[in-house]
């Protein structure tokens, strides 16, 4: 099949028409001439006002629901809405019920499908307790290179200490969303301006950055001690990050040349506390919603390079469980179908320049896949949007068996019109 895209604005920072509008054409699944006009006939042609054509999205955090949580999200359900999303590759975190701790697990999410690419998060410890590790290598050779504690950061020191002994020898990444579960115990928004106002308990700032602390600190003494075994691609991986503090953290780690690397949730960068103050259970998160603050420090860090990747932190929560007063509902938003139009959008506001490789490449490097480049011969993986069309998101519009959203109401200039992959249409708005 034969495709062409007309006057599409190429973002993509890798290829060499990044930031010219060109008229591309695609043969067999790649692309076979890019010009600035091109007149051949094709079988589809796309077309319309301010297109952009980008790689597509990649996901590193989105919570596994299956099995056992299909009434929460079903593979059909998390397929649609990663293509609504432009998501063709995901990193599924290791909560499903029971927990994918088997190889025979981790080998079944790897096959899931042809169209959407599936790479699971092995878990450090059986169930995810916390009290004995899984057979780490195994689950290794099974396939698994990311490795983390359910959807938070492993509690004891010990085990904490021996994970990073044990696969520091492996090219894989541990996975830390930065908690002290003794800090942020029975906490529900971020300690501050809004949480004395509300009389809601506050999650302080110092569960996350203790974390940080402690694990960084725990790296600096396995890597001490490595007798020249350390892997040069094993690397701590501190996810979801949303204050100031571990902003300050990471980038003096990276620095200092340990194997750290970040990521954000796109909503850390949109909202603040003063979102809480309607008492709207989707805008319940962990971590929550931080000050003001915090959020032109986490935009400062992704300008900077402190922060690598921007994720969705998709966590479907079933209506009955964010129905309740704010303090009783669980914490949680979906993402996945808003992750690309709520950065770009934002992104652009905040003059953040190739914005959309923090979705694309920078999270292909990370996972260690290649992602297409725009460019003659490559194989077409691509995302097509309009800019400047506005548009209100409405929870008709989310396709997941579960609507909770924190963007709901919000107005977005960037939406989605094609998700192309070979010579497949994916998805078409």
């Amino acid at each position: 099949m034969r495709i062409l895209f007309k006057s599409v604005l190429v973002s993509d920072s890798r290829s060499s028409f990044a930031g010219k509008t060109m008229d591309l054409l695609g043969e067999n699944g790649q692309w076979i001439q890019i010009a600035s006009s091109i007149e051949e006939k094709a079988d589809v042609v796309i077309e319309g006002n301010q297109l952009h054509l980008s790689p597509s999205v990649i996901d590193l955090r989105v919570h596994n629901t299956l099995p056992g949580g299909e009434h929460r999200e079903d593979w059909d359900s998390l397929g649609k809405s990663a293509l609504k999303g432009g998501v063709l590759d995901m990193l599924l975190l290791p909560t499903g019920s029971p927990v994918p701790q088997q190889a025979d697990a981790i080998r079944f999410i790897s096959q899931k499908s042809d169209a959407i690419s599936f790479y699971p998060m092995a878990p450090l410890s059986l169930d995810n307790k916390g009290e004995n590790f899984t057979d780490l290598f195994d689950l290794h050779r099974a396939g698994a290179s990311w490795f983390g504690h359910g959807a938070g950061s492993l509690q004891p020191v010990d085990l904490m200490s021996k994970s990073l002994q044990y696969l520091q020898t492996l090219p894989v990444t541990i996975v830390s969303r930065p908690d002290t579960e003794a800090l942020s115990l029975y906490g529900q928004i971020h300690e501050g301006l809004q949480s004395t106002l509300l009389g809601l308990k506050g999650i302080p700032v110092l569960s996350e950055s203790m974390s940080i602390q402690r694990d960084l600190d725990l790296l600096r003494y396995v890597r001490a001690n490595a007798f020249g075994l350390a892997h040069a691609d094993f690397r701590l991986h501190f996810s979801c990050i949303s204050t100031a503090a571990s902003i300050d953290l990471i980038q003096a780690a990276k620095a200092e040349g340990l194997p750290v690397t970040a990521d954000v949730a796109v909503h850390q960068l949109v909202f603040t506390e003063d979102a809480i103050a309607d008492f709207d259970t989707n805008k319940k998160v962990f971590p929550p919603f931080r000050a003001n603050s915090d959020l032109e420090a986490l935009w400062k860090g992704l300008a900077a390079g402190t922060i690598d990747a921007v994720v969705s932190d998709h966590h479907p929560v079933e209506f009955e469980s964010k129905a309740l007063e704010f303090d009783h509902a669980d914490f949680g938003t979906i993402g996945l179908e808003t992750l690309l139009a709520a950065f770009v959008d934002v992104a652009e506001k905040r003059g953040l320049t190739n914005c959309l490789d923090y979705v694309t490449s920078k999270p292909a490097a990370l996972l260690g896949i290649q992602l297409p480049v725009i460019e003659v011969g490559s194989p077409i993986k691509v995302v097509v949007f309009e800019r400047g069309i506005h548009h209100v998101y409405q929870e008709s519009d989310i396709l997941g068996r579960s609507k909770n959203s924190c963007f709901i109401g919000v107005t977005f200039s960037t939406q989605i019109s094609h998700v192309i992959k070979g010579d497949q249409i994916l998805y078409q708005r």
